[in-house]
């Protein structure tokens, strides 16, 4: 049998996460990393406050996100992304490849010095 959990539990946890994000929340993405570890970050986002809106079915869904329009950048492909506070506290740590992955980037993962990164949307799921 599998682990599940209710619906208002999974709101419950959606809404904590979109809290504990706070103010000043950013999109994160990286070149590598873990939760305690985050690594090298290549562009950097900042999401609108609050940075979702109510849970539903425990998700939520981003607001409006602010491209990077000066990434840092390297030669490296991105391999994971953070959602985390404005004082840089990690909350989420997720993977990033170009499809079937947590967050999946078009046009390639490879992001240059200057470029601009955009979000057209994003949403995270309480696991049932």
């Amino acid at each position: 049998m599998a682990v599940t959990h209710s619906t208002a539990f999974r709101d419950a946890v959606a809404d904590l996460v979109d809290s504990t994000l706070s103010t000043s929340a950013k999109l994160v993405f990286r070149l590598a990393g873990t939760v305690g570890t985050p690594g090298t970050a290549v562009a950097t986002l900042s999401m609108a406050n609050p940075a979702f809106g109510s849970s539903s079915s425990g998700v939520i869904t981003a607001g409006t996100i602010t491209s990077d329009t000066n990434a840092a950048g390297s030669a490296s492909p991105v391999a994971t992304a953070t959602l985390q506070t404005g004082a840089g506290t990690v909350v989420v740590h997720c993977a990033v490849a170009a499809s079937a992955s947590d967050i999946n980037l078009s046009g390639g993962l490879t992001v240059g010095a200057g470029d601009t990164v955009a979000c057209s949307s994003l949403t995270y799921t309480a696991m049932p």
